[in-house]
């Protein structure tokens, strides 16, 4: 079913011109209910899948968006939670008739002339009407400069404006702001420039307020989860400890909380957890860990509906992200137990 079969088979079928089958697959509102049934009813019986050749018949229009990620480092988690990215991004695509391709970059810094070139080559092939560049591939010039000597759009998640902070200094403000001034912080992210960032941030928070914590209960590399249980020990175990812990992992935060559990350490009454990655795990435990974090499935699909609507109506107003930070709070977060 489908092999073979051409938009010139279709509008044969429907008794239709080919122009009517590529408005129907295009969403044009210039077809009739009566010819749009025919043509959707021959496409299902004859199976065929348009093609993007065949879907800019109508206006030289693909309809084809093309997201491009970075491949993890080997032994690397993804940055971003790549399905989630998916589900989000493709639902916001289908309600508009458009389609969603990905395409993956290799990671490595001197393969930075292959990526364009790959880049380079899918643009041709598929024609999009636009190009999304989620972190950290939104840092990258050369990227950046091929998309727009094409012409194209272009996106990231925080479209044009700038996020308002970073999840490390929104958690440690928040965290400040219940009275905690012995706060640590354990890296783990996906994503090392965003790593370092969230970390900078942190000890800027704790600087301001006059806190020496970041002095002390710091770990900069992401710690397997053996080092983690005994990072969590080394910290907790002293009569100085800290009173909150910030970990950009969620796994990271399920273990401190495992260690704290095991040394009676009360959460969030003696101490308090928050991660910056959410996960289903953290809402299930107990007590539930907080996270705050970046919602990267609706900042994703947001940045299709910006480009859509660029696609749809140059003219159209811009419409601004969603806030790039969201707090879950749950039962891991307290007023700090005394003051330090």
């Amino acid at each position: 079913m489908g092999r073979g079969i051409t938009i010139e088979d279709v509008a044969k079928a429907a008794a239709v011109s080919r122009q009517t089958v590529s408005r129907v697959i295009n969403r044009s509102p210039r077809v009739s209910p009566e010819a749009k049934a025919r043509v959707e009813a021959a496409i299902a019986t004859l199976g065929w899948v348009p093609t993007p050749a065949a879907r800019s018949m109508a206006g030289g229009r693909s309809r084809i968006l093309l997201a491009v990620f970075a491949a993890p480092e080997d032994g690397a988690r993804p940055a971003r939670p790549l399905g989630g990215l998916l589900l989000a991004g493709t639902t916001a695509c289908n309600a508009h008739g458009y389609r969603l391709i990905f395409e993956q970059l290799p990671a490595e810094a001197e393969a930075a002339a292959a990526g364009v070139a790959q880049l380079a080559a899918a643009i041709g092939a598929l024609e999009p009407e636009g190009v999304i560049l989620p972190p950290p591939l939104d840092r990258r010039r050369d990227l950046a400069a091929l998309v727009d000597s094409r012409g194209l759009a272009r996106e990231t998640l925080a479209g044009t404006a700038a996020p308002p902070g970073n999840p490390g200094e929104a958690a440690a403000r928040h965290l400040l702001a219940l009275g905690h001034r012995q706060i640590g912080f354990v890296a783990g992210a996906g994503d090392p420039a965003a790593s370092q960032a969230n970390l900078a941030a942190y000890r800027r928070a704790l600087a301001d307020s006059g806190s020496r914590a970041h002095h002390h209960f710091v770990a900069e590399v992401a710690p397997d989860l053996g080092a983690t249980l005994e990072l969590a020990r080394a910290w907790l175990v002293p009569t100085i400890r800290p009173t909150a812990i910030i970990t950009e992992r969620a796994a990271t935060a399920l273990a401190v909380l495992h260690v704290a559990a095991s040394l009676r350490i009360a959460v969030p009454e003696a101490l308090s957890l928050v991660s910056l990655e959410d996960d289903p795990a953290l809402a299930a435990c107990q007590p539930p860990v907080a996270a705050l974090h970046e919602p990267a499935g609706p900042l994703f699909a947001a940045a299709c509906t910006r480009l859509i609507a660029r696609a749809e109506t140059p003219d159209a107003a811009v419409i601004p992200p969603p806030p790039a930070l969201e707090l879950v709070p749950r039962a891991s977060l307290a007023r700090a137990p005394r003051a330090i």
